[in-house]
């Protein structure tokens, strides 16, 4: 099928139910998803059907839409097939205006493509497929299964970005539906578990917890939360993140582990409430002095935190690892120990560096488009140009605000937000893609 002349990439939309759910990201307020499409469609290439719309993963937030859906006895998997239409369907009747407009836009001849990203990933499942044609036309296109999708004879190079990210890759991206103990289902990467089982908790006291995507960049926030088992929650994901991928950088100046490692060492009080939640969670016998034998490093401290995190709820795994108050660093320094975390989030300079690798290893590419990290970037190379349209929900460039505490996330319409999308034009006789970082809407 010949691509259309014009290619509009917009990503992580991260539509949820609408204005009745409070867990929806997306900014709605003001219909600017519809009034966006409209506008295209009524446009010289959109009354000629000559556009198409590519959603770049993340167009769904099923990760947060109708919570309760997801009833997996395992969190090594999410949701089976039922589930994932259980979500859907709030999804679609929170938004029905929005689909209403992809509908008469598809129906025009321009394409509508959806990308699956990591908060999306049940668009592997054929019956969430069917359900979205029959919704916005039988016309409409899904790219699954692939790391990068090509356009305009492979000038054009489009991928969501969370390949690169430790937290939120999966082993089985190409293939995610997996044989559950109780029937397929999806593969659950650790970002979606930490969601599920920790952020989704946050989001009633400190509801812009959620919009710090990837999720690994709200964990540097939490390491500074010395009390309520929040640094050692942020401390075990970055742990995880750094041990599947490139360190991000918390590690060598984050002393959560070693602060825990000592407690378990010196108080008995602490070992013997971790030893008896421990061995019910898990099965196994971790009575006596096996706690102390065998965990013995930050390594293995991590994984039994994990383990635990994953069938614990977090009403009882956040008061198990809460920390002490730490001690004072010396006179004339009132930080804590807990304050001193130099966590170098995940963000722009990541997916730089993917585009440029992708640029050297394809001549042919000219533009480079990913999302994920919700920030608005772009770059030129030598040999091409990457553009990063940002989110269409509020964001935080935590660069720009490193010391960011927990609280902070309390009011979320401090932040702001930029509705972007990058447009790239064919070149006539194969002339070079004229691409751009188009606003559609901002706010302030």
């Amino acid at each position: 099928m010949p691509d259309r002349p014009q290619t509009l990439i917009v990503s992580d939309l991260h539509l949820g139910g609408g204005e009745a759910d409070p867990g929806d990201d997306h900014v709605y307020q003001k219909q600017e998803l519809e009034r966006f499409v409209r506008q295209r469609l009524a446009s010289t290439a959109g009354q000629a059907g000559q556009i198409e719309l590519f959603f770049n993963g993340d167009f769904f937030e099923f990760a947060q839409a109708k919570q309760d859906a997801y009833r997996s006895p395992s969190t090594d998997y999410w949701c089976s097939e039922p589930e994932s239409l259980e979500k859907l369907e709030v999804i679609l009747a929170g938004h029905a205006n929005s689909f209403d407009a992809l509908r008469d836009f598809q129906a025009k001849g321009n394409r509508v493509t959806i990308a699956a990203g990591n908060h999306d990933v049940d668009l592997y499942w054929p019956q969430v497929r069917q359900r979205l044609r029959q919704r916005i036309g039988t016309g409409l296109r899904f790219e699954t299964g692939a790391d990068w999708v090509e356009r305009h004879d492979g000038r054009l190079h489009i991928g969501h970005g969370h390949v690169e990210d430790p937290a939120n890759r999966f082993r089985h991206w190409s293939s995610p539906i997996l044989q559950a103990p109780d029937g397929p289902r999806l593969e659950m990467c650790a970002g979606t578990l930490f969601m599920v089982r920790f952020v989704n908790g946050l989001e009633a006291r400190y509801p812009f917890a959620d919009n710090l995507h990837p999720v690994q960049n709200l964990a540097g926030i939490l390491l500074r939360e010395d009390q309520g088992g929040f640094a050692s929650a942020g401390w075990m994901l970055l742990k995880f993140a750094a041990r599947h991928g490139k360190s991000l950088g918390a590690q060598g100046t984050s002393n959560v582990g070693a602060r825990l490692l000592a407690r378990l060492r010196d108080d008995d009080d602490f070992a013997a409430r971790l030893s008896a939640a421990t061995s019910p969670a898990l099965g196994e016998d971790w009575g006596g002095e096996r706690l102390r034998r065998e965990i013995v490093g930050e390594e293995s401290l991590a994984d039994l935190m994990m383990r635990l995190f994953g069938v614990l709820p977090s009403a009882e795994w956040q008061p198990l690892f809460d920390l002490p108050p730490p001690a004072v660093l010396g006179s004339g320094d009132n930080r804590t120990l807990g304050t001193i975390v130099g966590a170098r989030h995940f963000g722009k300079e990541a997916l730089r560096d993917l585009a440029q690798r992708r640029l050297d290893a394809c001549p042919g590419a000219q533009v480079i488009v990913m999302g994920h990290t919700h920030l608005p970037d772009e770059r030129t190379f030598d040999n091409g140009r990457y553009f990063n349209p940002g989110c269409w929900t509020r964001y935080l460039d935590l660069e720009q605000h490193p010391n960011l505490r927990l609280k902070d996330l309390q009011d979320e319409s401090n932040f702001p937000y930029e509705l972007n999308c990058v447009q790239v034009e064919a070149g006539a006789g194969g002339a070079p893609l004229a691409a751009r970082l188009a606003c559609f809407e901002k706010s302030g």
